[in-house]
């Protein structure tokens, strides 16, 4: 994923739309981690990668991760970035509704490569212990709603 495609302004921020920018600008200071802004002051995430999205991303102008980039603007990620590091595919269409909404939504979704290996997991140990043919129409049927629920999320 390439953080530093420009995006639209409204994902800037700046002195003009963001009471808090000056602490931002004091305490960003590396392009290569993400940050969060936590109501009160700057969390960098020390271990590169994207922190855990929360349903309250968006409201109040914190916990969405945030960004310096290379041409040192602060920038928030994008609603759709969001999914795609919760593992949404570049394809998934985001329902028309306020970033907001979407911000809440990525940060309630799960992981969804983590959710299917968990299913393929319970998939094989189940298959693995099938005793007779009743159980076998059973495992069938299990396997036959993940591929179902896979497909459905376009996996």
């Amino acid at each position: 994923m390439n953080f530093e495609k420009k995006q639209d302004d409204k994902y800037y921020y700046s002195s003009k739309n963001c009471k808090f920018y000056k602490e931002l600008k004091r305490d960003m200071k590396n392009k290569h981690t993400i940050y969060q802004w936590r109501r009160v002051y700057v969390r960098e995430n020390k271990s590169n990668l994207v922190p855990t999205l929360t349903a309250n991303m968006g409201t109040g102008g914190h916990n969405v991760p945030l960004i310096l980039t290379d041409d040192n603007k602060i920038r928030k990620l994008t609603p759709r970035e969001c999914f795609r590091v919760q593992g949404f595919p570049k394809e998934f269409v985001l329902p028309e509704q306020s970033n907001t909404r979407l911000y809440k939504q990525a940060g309630n979704s799960v992981v969804v490569p983590v959710i299917k290996r968990i299913a393929d997991n319970i998939a094989s140990a189940v298959k693995r212990n099938i005793k007779n043919k009743q159980e076998q129409n059973h495992f069938y049927l299990i396997k036959l709603a993940i591929r179902c629920y896979t497909v459905k999320v376009n996996i």
